[in-house]
């Protein structure tokens, strides 16, 4: 299966299950959106009070005729004439001249409301003081009257001496903001951006967040589950947790109990043809590939079964850290001639017989795609009942596509809390080019979660003595070799 072919599809159950699983992520958002509502509902937010004063239009229409009718439109737009003439210029600027405000930001500070069955009109004014909103409402109303009776344009025509004020304003009433209304809606608020952080954080990130979601995306099937122990000893220094994280586990059914698990799901996905010589790669440095490979080794060895390891990262090897034995005398001797297949092999406590990389060496492809390298593989085989193969990263380099094509299986190694989707799946497409023999993903750093795999509750043996700090830096880019897989 490509790696583009994956399932982008979120079930409601998934996002019920990561929304409580990051509850208090949404309470503190949620609580800080509101008591950000309430700083500003009581302390930003002005508070405004509103004024109404009332004026009579004392309509004076003759009827025609059949004009009851006539009478009642006449009258109508009489009140609808009187009440636009509140918001006009000539009236608006004597009060905003005396009260030192502009017209346009008294004309904002007033509404105008009357009912069609009644000739009473109603001025409100809103504004931040309770006194102003009172006094702009009253003088508002005497500017009309004054304008209906002096104005020169006509306006004294149809209203001299009909308008009266019927209701003088009184001090201004609170009226905004609504505090309750503002509070629910910013609790709601941070309600919805508490969800939205966590659905961005949990669905749109770039990197893996299950199981489902590496076996959807990657296409391959996870043969191995490894949760991160983030914990630390108080006890002692950062000096000495360092220290640790390079000491394989100790022997024992609970410390490699997740291996079994690792050994069983890789001899059963495949019955008719074993995968005896298996590697071990990852995207990038840093995922604890090496760590994975050594005490899948131990496992083996403490199962009663016969299992070598080759230390083929031989441009940042770590075996010969990680089993306390000399880097001399390793594959790249044995490939130049310098020592024989005896003298490579060197025997540790964990009954797990290792061949470290040896000197150093300028192009490793040249060891690889040897024969002699070969030849060793088939005797290695007629000798023990596993060969594992630790590789470089697969972005790296090429020399774990390379070695692919001499092996039953490749392992790809993945640290859930490092890699990035895009990265995994270009390395594991790597490998495809050239044919290899993937047998499944094994997760390190994963993520503890009682949904998902058993796996989890074997992390602390794990990885609160057994990992390994691999060596930092990245060695230059390659092109992965093509070819054929040879079985």
């Amino acid at each position: 299966m490509e790696s583009n072919q994956h399932d982008d599809v979120i079930r409601l159950g998934d996002i019920f299950r990561v929304l409580w699983k990051n509850i208090i992520l949404i309470a503190i958002i949620t609580a800080a959106v509101f008591v950000a509502g309430i700083v500003y509902t009581f302390g930003i937010a002005q508070p405004q009070y509103a004024s109404n004063a009332t004026f009579l239009v004392a309509v004076n229409t003759p009827s025609s005729g059949d004009g009851e009718n006539v009478d009642y439109s006449n009258s109508l737009r009489l009140v609808t004439t009187a009440a636009k003439l509140v918001t006009e210029d000539n009236v608006l600027r004597p009060v905003a001249e005396d009260n030192e405000l502009a017209v346009g930001d008294l004309r904002d500070m007033v509404s105008v409301s009357y009912d069609t069955n009644s000739f009473l009109v109603t001025v409100t004014v809103e504004c931040d003081n309770s006194t102003l909103s009172m006094r702009l409402a009253n003088e508002l109303v005497e500017s009309l009257i004054d304008v209906s009776n002096t104005d020169g344009s006509g306006v004294d025509i149809l209203f001299k001496n009909t308008i009266s004020m019927t209701s003088p304003a009184v001090r201004g009433t609170y009226s905004s903001p609504n505090r309750a209304l503002y509070l629910a809606i910013f609790l709601l608020g941070g309600l919805v951006v508490g969800c939205i952080a966590v659905y961005v954080k949990e669905f749109c990130s770039n990197k893996f967040r299950n199981r489902d979601d590496i076996e959807g995306y990657l296409g391959e099937k996870v043969v191995g589950y490894f949760v991160d122990d983030k914990t630390k000893d108080k006890n002692v220094s950062k000096a000495e947790n360092e220290a640790r994280k390079v000491e394989l586990a100790e022997p024992g059914i609970r410390a490699y109990e997740p291996y079994n698990k690792l050994l069983t799901n890789i001899k059963y996905s495949n019955v008719d043809n074993p995968y005896r010589v298996i590697m071990i790669t990852s995207s990038q440095e840093k995922e604890l590939k090496s760590t994975t490979i050594g005490n899948f080794a131990c496992c083996m060895a403490y199962n009663k079964l016969k299992v070598v390891l080759i230390d083929m990262d031989m441009r940042k090897p770590v075996q010969h850290k990680l089993f306390k034995v000399s880097k001399d005398k390793g594959i790249i001797d044995y490939i130049d001639g310098t020592c024989a297949e005896d003298e490579v092999i060197k025997h540790t406590k964990y009954n797990v017989d290792i061949i470290t990389a040896g000197k150093k060496v300028i192009n490793p492809l040249v060891i690889i795609e040897s024969s002699a390298f070969k030849k060793l593989l088939e005797d290695l085989l007629s000798k023990y009942d596993y060969v594992l193969i630790d590789t470089p990263p697969a972005l790296a380099c090429s020399d774990a596509a390379a070695i692919s094509k001499l092996c039953d299986g490749v392992l790809f190694n993945l640290s859930m809390r490092d890699v990035k989707k895009k990265k995994a799946a270009v390395a594991l497409q790597s490998l495809r080019d050239v044919n290899a023999h993937v047998i499944g993903v094994n997760v390190t750093k994963g993520l503890a979660d009682r949904h998902d795999d058993s796996y989890y509750y074997y992390s602390d043996s794990y990885y609160s003595k057994a990992q390994l700090e691999e060596s930092s830096g990245a060695a230059a880019p390659s092109q992965p070799v093509r070819g054929k897989k040879n079985k």
